[in-house]
């Protein structure tokens, strides 16, 4: 079994915290964490940051709550390690159960067909940001915090074009694949460590609309239109679902699980 009990201490990192599924991840934990937890919010966006801190107050004041504006386009480990740094000086350690990591910053990158994706600064802008990154702050994660959490629980936020092929997009799948597979190999190297990657299916966000405003193929932008208008999830509900499943441990670690798997 591989379930958190969210009613134990713990410290939670957010990525993309500020907006869409960031702020919903943080948000709902904040109602199941033991009063004693600690989230860290990490994302570009100072306001939207600032934002999502003053819900959580409404939702449980005692809960210690950091923000840390972080620009992920520009990866550097020094940066990451300053900010773990920072906030293992500042808070207590003591008596921490579950240090919980997840993953969810990243960016759609250009919606267009493969043979028009020619600008390498924009695929390497999408792989600092979807990829890069994550590789880094992951492991300034799992070193600064292994030692003092009994349990690590790495938590990817997936997405189906990772999986399989959507016209159009293909920079934004080619990241979360190479995603999906980091943790897969992770969790071979590290099976004290929880990991799960997790598809939240077709979410109300900014991400969602951009597809359907910026698509190059005429007939994505009606697809996508069309979920929206009939069976788009909200972040809520899609975030609800991914801390039910953390919470049974119905799944072994490094598996991939889809909203519309349970």
């Amino acid at each position: 079994m591989t379930s958190i009990d969210f009613t134990k201490k713990s410290i939670v990192f957010v990525t993309g915290a500020s907006r869409g599924i960031g702020r919903s991840i943080a948000l709902e934990i904040s109602r199941k964490l033991d009063q004693q937890s600690i989230m860290v919010l990490l994302a570009r966006s100072k306001a939207g940051l600032a934002e999502t801190k003053a819900q959580i107050a409404e939702v449980d004041k005692s809960i210690t709550v950091q923000t840390y504006c972080i620009d992920f386009s520009n990866p550097k480990a020094d940066d990451y390690e300053q900010i773990f740094n920072q906030v293992l000086s500042s808070v207590d350690t003591k008596d921490i159960q579950y240090g919980i990591i997840f993953h969810n910053a990243g960016h759609v990158g250009t919606v267009k067909k493969t043979s028009d994706l020619t600008d390498l600064v924009a695929w390497r802008e999408h792989f600092d940001i979807n990829f890069f990154s994550l590789v880094l702050l992951n492991s300034v994660f799992i070193k600064q915090i292994q030692s003092m959490a009994s349990q690590l629980c790495i938590i990817n936020i997936s997405s189906y074009a990772g999986k399989g092929p959507l016209a159009n997009l293909a920079m934004y799948g080619s990241g979360k694949a190479a995603r999906e597979i980091f943790f897969k190999v992770l969790s071979i190297e590290e099976p004290n460590i929880f990991v799960i990657n997790y598809s939240p299916g077709p979410v109300d966000t900014d991400m969602f609309n951009t597809i359907v405003n910026t698509a190059q193929s005429d007939e994505v932008k009606k697809s996508f239109k069309e979920i929206k208008d009939t069976s788009v999830l909200t972040p809520p509900v899609t975030v609800n679902k991914m801390l039910d499943i953390l919470e049974k441990g119905d799944f072994k670690t490094g598996d991939s699980i889809d909203y519309y798997d349970r």
